[in-house]
This record gives C-alpha cells, structure tokens and sequence, in this order.
C-alpha cells in the first residue's frame, strides 16, 4: 500500500527471511500434494480418501495451488515483491553479494530457470490468473512439469536461500517432513476408524 510517496520496501535481512519461510512452505504443500496424489502413496490411502470424498475432493489440489503460488513468487521478477530476483539486485548493490558467492548464486538461479518458468505458467495461467483462452487441463500440457521437477526446484531454491542467508549471518532453513508424518498418522487412523 503507498500514500502517495515511494513504496517502503523490507529490509534485505527480513526479505530474505521471508522468502526462506516461503521456500520451506512451498515444499511443505508440494509433499503433502505428493502424499496425496501421486501414485506410489495414492494407492495406499485411495479408499479412506473415498469414505472422506468431500474433504479429501479439493485438499490435494489446495496442496498443489499453494505450492504453485509461494514457489513462482520466489522466482518471479517483479522488484516490489520478495523474490530472489530482487534480492539478488539488492545484495549485489549493496555489495553483500559478489565474486565467487555471485557466481554460485548465478549458477543456482540458471538452475532453477526452466522449472521456475514451467511453474509460472501453472500460476499465471491455472490458478492465479485463470486463463480464458486454455483449458485447465491444457495448461498442465504446456507447463510440461513433472513432479520431480517440482521437488528439485524446491531443493535449489533452499539452497539458493542459504547461500544467501549465509552471506548475511541469517539462519539457515531446512525442510520437514513433519506434516507429511502426521498425514500419514490422520490417515491410518481414518482408515481404522472406516
């Protein structure tokens, strides 16, 4: 929100942390997406997925929305919101990010360049901006994302983040595999309670 002045813009240090926190909730919501919708766990939990059809109807797809959402916006290039685009500009500004570290940090970002563009097309077109022009199935086609392209862009964006938090004496992030244990545990239970 502005008043009419330049927009105040976060610190380096409390926007790198913020984009740490997203990095870490876009893998929470694309493990439990997996747990729920890909095959090799699928197929274990399908029939309790069935007895509970009206909650377990839009969840995994929730999972995969939010996912999509806090993973594009790490990699979009807009300057006015916290992505790694504009951290990176801000840091090497400052000067916080150069040589070898830059280099390392560029290599991460080319990396991540094609997966990050396949999920922007998820997002830009399927969720966030809702395309009139495609089908919905039509946008997975273009995309052309696997799932484990999914998780690998996950992997180098913690990376990417670390190296950066690094630079700046900021705490490093690590994911967990917490939500997921207890998705399990929810669904065993639902099971033996069908």
């Amino acid at each position: 929100m502005t008043t009419g002045t330049a927009q105040h813009q976060l610190s380096i240090d409390q926007r790198l942390d913020r984009l740490g926190q997203h990095i870490v909730r876009a893998r929470l919501f694309l493990d439990l997406w997996s747990y729920f919708e890909l095959d090799d766990t699928r197929k274990h939990i399908i029939e309790t997925m069935r007895d509970y059809n009206e909650f377990f109807r839009f969840t995994p797809h929730a999972y995969l929305l939010t996912y999509c959402i806090y993973i594009a916006g790490a990699f979009e290039k807009r300057r006015d919101t916290i992505n790694f685009g504009a951290l990176i500009r801000d840091m090497t500004g400052a000067g916080h990010l150069q040589g070898s570290q830059e280099a390392e940090v560029a290599a991460l970002m080319l990396t991540a360049k094609s997966a990050a563009g396949k999920v922007a097309i998820l997002r830009n077109n399927a969720f966030a901006h809702r395309t009139s022009a495609v089908s919905y199935n039509d946008v997975f086609d273009l995309a052309k994302v696997s799932p484990a392209e999914l998780r690998e862009l996950t992997d180098v964006a913690l990376k990417l983040f670390n190296a950066m938090a690094a630079l700046r004496g900021a705490t490093k992030q690590y994911f967990t595999e917490l939500p997921t244990r207890d998705a399990k545990s929810m669904m065993a239970a639902l099971a033996n309670k069908s």
